[in-house]
């Protein structure tokens, strides 16, 4: 089953909390995620998330910010969790397990929530960030932890029709 289960923006906020907001909200929708950005005085953003069984895809678009899991909020993970982060427009820089990322549009990367990273969006950005669980593709004997951190290219065959699926997908529901 698919369903919208949240819809929010920083637009409608005076422009003195949009960046305490966007915090909480990523906090609270990215399991213990922290939030900073970088000190601007002016920002907004707006995510919209739908289930479609396991998977959570979620529509981001926002003015430069920073994202981090530390240490200790990767090891109270409820779920081990892989991420997926694809852009539609700006670029995103992942870093985890002392390998950086750095992919634009047409490009996608893989990272598990169980461990610490930092994404930097250093612009202002639209992504697409699908979540689903490690089991899933752990079950299909996948070696995962080699796809950690590494730009995935739509020019390849099977990267680029997983990229159309994930961003077909959101775009009907």
């Amino acid at each position: 089953s698919v369903s919208v289960f949240e819809e929010i923006s920083t637009l409608e906020l005076p422009p003195r909390e949009r960046a305490p907001q966007w915090r909480e909200w990523i906090g609270k929708q990215f399991s213990g995620l922290d939030s900073d950005v970088y000190g601007d005085a002016i920002f907004d953003g707006q995510i919209r998330s739908t289930r479609a069984g396991d998977l959570t895809l979620t529509e981001l678009t926002a003015n430069r910010h920073r994202v981090y899991k530390p240490a200790d909020a990767a090891k109270r993970s409820e779920e081990s969790l892989l991420k997926i982060v694809a852009p539609w427009e700006g670029f995103a820089c992942v870093q985890q397990h002392g390998r950086s990322a750095l992919v634009r549009p047409g490009q996608w990367t893989v990272y598990d929530t169980t461990s610490p990273y930092v994404i930097t969006n250093p612009s202002r950005v639209h992504h697409l960030i699908v979540m689903l669980p490690r089991a899933d593709l752990a079950s299909h004997g996948l070696a995962i932890d080699d796809l950690l951190s590494r730009p995935l290219s739509a020019s390849s065959a099977v990267a680029g029709q997983a990229l159309r699926l994930m961003r077909e997908t959101i775009r009907r529901v």
